[in-house]
């Protein structure tokens, strides 16, 4: 592994698109529409780790809090005026 490498961090988890999709419980293209999206500044979906021309990964912990940005923002709470 390199110096920059993301994965090089104590205790960083990677996970495969049909890893984080299991999790969100959605299809494995929508991650990749909403990670696309966000990159082009539409959007808040974690940042995808290029490891390869055809390899991604993304952070755990990314896709963790990006959940719970999702709860906040459809709690109760957030939709008081």
């Amino acid at each position: 592994m390199h110096a920059h490498d993301p994965a090089r961090q104590e205790n960083v988890q990677l996970l495969t698109v049909k890893e984080v999709a299991a999790i969100l419980k959605v299809n494995e293209r929508t991650c990749q529409r909403l990670a696309a999206r966000a990159e082009a500044g539409l959007g808040d979906f974690p940042k995808r780790l290029r490891l390869g021309p055809k390899t991604v990964r993304w952070r755990r912990a990314d896709v963790e809090a990006y959940i719970a940005r999702l709860a906040q923002d459809a709690s109760p709470e957030s939709c008081r005026n």
